[in-house]
């Protein structure tokens, strides 16, 4: 066993039994030197309850060459740690400085022995965002109802919802791609905006039927709206119609209608 192996082996018989709190200060960073790169992972907690640093890439840079440890092991030792490879023969001490630590490198060689000394400090590794998928909307809906109601009348309104990839038109008597299971909401307001009526339902055979009614003299005259949201997997659409309350129930044969 060569001097170098010699040295590493006698660092991994020191037992650690606890981890100083400071340990849980590496995860997700990056410690840099003008010779070392290391790059710190999510910390893994031992059979034990001990957190324990994971070190994801240890890399040295001498002169022009970048060389990536292989199978690093990292130990904390007291307010300090050390990183030793075996099969690179490499072990890397850093010395806490507050924040920063203090970085002596020794790599040995069959015939060599070279030292590295230089200063880290910590760094926040870039975390790449996941482009957000844009969720495709295909969802087509057509209502049907009538322009005009009256005082203590009920005023219908019904709401038929499509798969736009299979239809698309404007044909309320169509039924090729029609969906059920679509969540519509269906919110009244009067001529001033305040909330009249809401309402929820889920098509059934593409299907919702809605049903408003309008109470005796408490309405008065004018135009009212309903807002109407469709939700459902394939997407969601928003529509406003409008109906004139024309007032009193006119006499058989008459009409109040604008």
């Amino acid at each position: 066993m060569n001097i170098g192996l010699f040295i590493m082996v006698m660092l991994l018989s020191i037992t650690i039994s606890t981890f100083p709190a400071y340990a849980t200060t590496f995860q997700g960073k990056i410690l840099e030197s003008d010779s070392v790169t290391l790059k710190f992972g999510t910390n893994v907690i031992d059979y034990k309850g001990n957190i324990i640093p994971f070190i994801e890439k240890v890399e040295l840079k001498l002169n022009s060459d970048s060389i990536l440890v292989k199978n690093p092991v990292f130990r904390i030792l007291g307010s300090s740690f050390v990183i030793k490879s075996f099969e690179d023969n490499i072990i890397i001490y850093g010395i806490n400085k507050d924040s920063s630590f203090n970085f002596h490198t020794l790599i040995f060689t069959d015939n060599n022995l070279i030292k590295i000394n230089d200063n880290a400090k910590f760094s926040t590794a870039e975390i790449i965002q996941e482009p957000t998928a844009q969720k495709t909307n295909n969802l087509h809906i057509l209502v049907q109802s009538s322009l005009t109601t009256f005082n203590a009348q009920d005023f219908d309104f019904d709401i038929k919802a499509f798969d736009k990839l299979q239809y698309s038109g404007n044909d309320f008597q169509n039924f090729f791609g029609k969906i059920d299971g679509i969540k519509i909401t269906a919110i009244t307001k009067s001529p001033e905006g305040k909330v009249l009526n809401n309402q929820t339902g889920i098509t059934k055979y593409g299907l919702y039927e809605g049903k408003i009614h309008v109470p005796a003299n408490l309405w008065p005259s004018g135009w009212y709206t309903i807002e109407i949201s469709a939700d459902g997997d394939i997407g969601s659409v928003q529509k406003t119609i409008k109906f004139y309350v024309a007032g009193q129930t006119p006499p058989k044969g008459g009409s109040n209608a604008p």
